[in-house]
């Protein structure tokens, strides 16, 4: 018996989506890669190319078939992976808005509570979310570097999953899936909040004066930066304790998913090998502020107001954040009210989103 093969529709043709879809390929499945129209940059270059060539953690060619039509996306396959910022999901939600998709899936890689957000807009058969990409890449010219690769994520589901449909979803990718009790504890695993909003902000000088022509941790993360980095991570921490959730340390997540021993933040910074050797980005205006800020922070301090903890050390980060862009993140971000949950009360909030004592580790 000739078993049928995965197909998985990838939405968004940058790095992360690129790397997705040459280690879904290497592993026996078939892709379908979507790039917006007006962001084509790198599918251009891979087509112009005739192929993609992967490098790095990675090293494989590939002809990843491309669209810019999002009807191919939803006809190819009722597994759609969404790997675009989050700053660009609620663009790609629009366009699949045009569609019934009562019978898909939509994974966003990385998450940062998109499902709160899809389901008030459409009916989706599933909706999942990861807390991270599993990949550290950069591309030039259409050709693909991988520095990092995750031995696992995190993930959860709005909609409650049957084990069978939970292994099929594992089946999909080439790493350990680890699953959360829901959306928001998948949220609170995406360390990225705690780590590249104070790392840009606290070398805000040296990115603009040099054009990002260092490296980010382990010349960026400094001790000082890693006690401010600890602060954020606290609240967090807090704030997953009062759902019930046993969240661990901002170090002890990086080590989970990339399978490293590190103790501490510095030397992480110095001696993990899909971190230290990231150039800074040449300028602040980027996702690890625009992304991690209004879709991640913003949402982790509403959570906290709610829940009555202080979080002042991530309110200081998301007012520096505003004062260098001048945009208001507090209200542009993925707030209580965009996510559908201002209306809920303290007690409500942990109602629908803790863990029940049967499920409390």
């Amino acid at each position: 018996m000739i078993d049928t093969p995965i197909l998985v529709s990838i939405v968004g043709a940058g790095p992360a989506g690129f790397a997705l879809a040459v280690d879904l390929e290497r592993h026996g499945k078939s892709v379908l890669v979507y790039s917006h129209p007006d962001r084509a940059r790198h599918a251009s270059h891979v087509s112009k190319n005739g192929g993609l060539r992967s490098s790095g953690l990675i090293d494989h060619s590939t002809k990843p078939p491309i669209t810019f039509d999002m009807k191919d996306v939803v006809e190819f396959s009722r597994i759609i992976i969404l790997t675009v910022p989050s700053t660009g999901q609620e663009t790609v939600l629009q366009e699949l808005k045009k569609f019934d998709l009562r019978q898909h899936t939509i994974i966003a890689v990385p998450g940062n509570s998109f499902s709160l957000v899809a389901q008030a807009e459409m009916e989706i058969g599933a909706i999942l979310e990861t807390n991270l990409s599993p990949y550290s890449c950069r591309m030039n010219q259409g050709e693909l570097v991988v520095l990092g690769k995750k031995s696992l994520f995190f993930m959860a589901s709005l909609q409650r999953l049957s084990p069978t449909a939970s292994l099929k979803i594992q089946n999909i990718f080439p790493m350990e899936v680890k699953w959360c009790h829901n959306v928001i504890e998948v949220s609170l695993n995406n360390i990225n909040g705690v780590f590249h909003p104070l790392m840009m902000l606290m070398n805000a000088g040296r990115i603009e004066s040099t054009g990002g022509d260092f490296y980010l941790y382990s010349e960026g993360l400094t001790r000082s930066v890693a006690n401010a980095i600890l602060a954020v991570d606290a609240v967090r921490l807090k704030v997953g304790e009062a759902f019930g959730f046993r969240l661990k340390s901002v170090v002890e997540t990086s080590n989970e998913c990339y399978g490293h021993s590190f103790t501490d933040l510095v030397d992480l910074a110095q001696n993990s090998k899909p971190h230290r050797k990231l150039k800074a980005p040449a300028d602040i205006v980027n996702r690890n502020i625009s992304e991690d800020v209004p879709d991640l922070l913003v949402c982790w301090y509403g959570l906290a107001k709610k829940l009555g903890i202080n979080a002042s050390p991530i309110k200081a980060v998301i007012v520096m954040a505003e004062m260098a862009t001048g945009e208001n993140y507090m209200e542009k971000g993925r707030n209580m009210k965009r996510l559908h949950l201002e209306g809920l009360s303290r007690d409500e909030l942990i109602a629908r989103f803790g863990m029940t004592p049967k499920e409390a580790p």
